[in-house]
């Protein structure tokens, strides 16, 4: 078990918030965010995400702003049962911020 958590690249918090999404082949949906990290997050879905997907996310983060988070650009890098993970790949700094201050004030996981 040590060695996945050495592979991590940035520390991980629970998070209780949703995400929207728009995908490549007009796949859209929403699901549940289970813990964020400045460079990702694990979610959970009804819907099938394949691994690969490359997507716009919206992260509705509980933080006191009105509006979401967005990442420009992302990618899922794997998925099992309703669980997938997710990669951001590009978004603007002051979005990056705010999930960097989010991850700050909450327990890491692990």
């Amino acid at each position: 078990m040590e060695e996945t958590r050495t592979l991590r690249k940035s520390r991980r918090v629970a998070a209780d918030c949703r995400l929207e999404f728009v995908g490549e082949d007009e796949i859209e949906g929403e699901a549940e965010v289970l813990d964020l990290s400045s460079t990702g997050c694990m979610a959970k879905s009804d819907q099938a995400m394949p691994p690969g997907l490359r997507m716009k996310v919206s992260l509705l983060l509980p933080d006191g702003h009105e509006w979401p988070v967005r990442i420009e650009e992302a990618v899922v890098r794997w998925a099992r049962g309703g669980e997938f993970g997710v990669e951001f790949l590009v978004m603007r700094p002051p979005q990056l911020q705010r999930i960097q201050q989010f991850v700050i004030k909450h327990r890491p996981l692990g």
